[in-house]
């Protein structure tokens, strides 16, 4: 039998989408320094604090599983927003192709994946 477990409050931005939106919304009052600061902080705190958490959350289930995949899967085509928007007319196109692939490839492994727990779900709750 198993044992319910605990609620907990999925967020609807990770910290690093939190900052992204930010600078985006920084970059369209225009005020680029901060924007690009923001940018920084957002794209350092992915790389090494949500970074881990996806990963860990490919190899082992957490409560909300689905829903917190989904949440994750955002931050990377926010980052695309914020820099073409912080970049204007400079925005090189490698740079801008190289995050939108990035978004792609993240939104598809955690959509994969959350498929995959949902299916897994309904598998279980009909046995």
């Amino acid at each position: 039998m198993k044992k319910p477990m605990p609620a907990t409050a999925v967020r609807p931005l990770p910290l690093s989408g939190i900052l992204l939106v930010l600078a985006y919304v920084v970059g369209l009052l225009g005020f680029d320094m901060p924007g690009w600061a923001l940018f920084a902080v957002g794209a350092l705190v992915w790389m090494m604090a949500d970074g881990r958490t996806v990963l860990r959350m490919l190899t082992r289930p957490t409560p909300h599983h689905t829903q917190r995949l989904i949440t994750y899967s955002t931050p990377p085509a926010i980052a695309l927003l914020a820099y073409l928007t912080l970049a204007g007319a400079a925005a090189d196109a490698v740079v801008g192709g190289a995050l939108a692939l990035h978004a792609l490839l993240v939104w598809a492994v955690l959509m994969g994946a959350a498929y995959a727990v949902s299916q897994e779900t309904a598998v279980s709750q009909r046995i």
